[in-house]
């Protein structure tokens, strides 16, 4: 028997911090999280707060920032937790498969190692995935696959 259709069960070519729900997932919900905390990045645990890596030593990972389709995103691809457009809570995914924005001029291979950039001097790629592991967070998990150029689905499990 043929069919006139098909249906995909992967998700398209959209920005990091997207969940992709065809597998069981994970999801954590904080209500103190730092201004500014950019989606679609590697998060870490600050005395209860999940807030952007810089540079701290021995960082905790607490998963990735997702995005709110709820609320809109103010100042780009960051929450805010004061004045106009602040959010009251946000979500980190700690298992499953999420999308992530990836370091310009990386190129992860399927099932290779996933790091969070926490390196000094990383500036504007602070939380971003990466293939190096000098000075950054290796996250328990693996690259899947590119979903667009420097956004790639990744499997955490934290």
């Amino acid at each position: 028997m043929a069919f006139s259709g098909t249906r995909t069960n992967e998700i398209v070519a959209v920005d990091a911090g997207v969940l992709n729900p065809n597998i069981s997932f994970k999801a954590d919900t904080y209500t103190t999280f730092e201004d500014g905390l950019i989606v679609g990045r590697f998060a870490k645990l600050d005395t209860g707060s999940l807030d952007n890596l810089d540079n701290s030593a021995t960082p905790v990972i607490g998963g990735v920032v997702l995005r709110n389709t709820n609320n809109d995103i103010v100042e780009g691809n960051t929450f805010t937790n004061t004045g106009d457009g602040a959010m009251i809570e946000v979500d980190a995914i700690t298992w499953g498969l999420v999308t992530v924005d990836v370091v310009d001029g990386d190129t992860p291979a399927k099932f290779g190692t996933v790091y969070a950039v926490n390196a000094a001097a990383s500036g504007a790629d602070f939380g971003k995935a990466t293939t190096t592991s000098t000075d950054n967070v290796e996250v328990a998990g693996y690259f899947n696959r590119e979903i667009k150029t420097n956004v790639w689905e990744v499997f955490i499990q934290l």
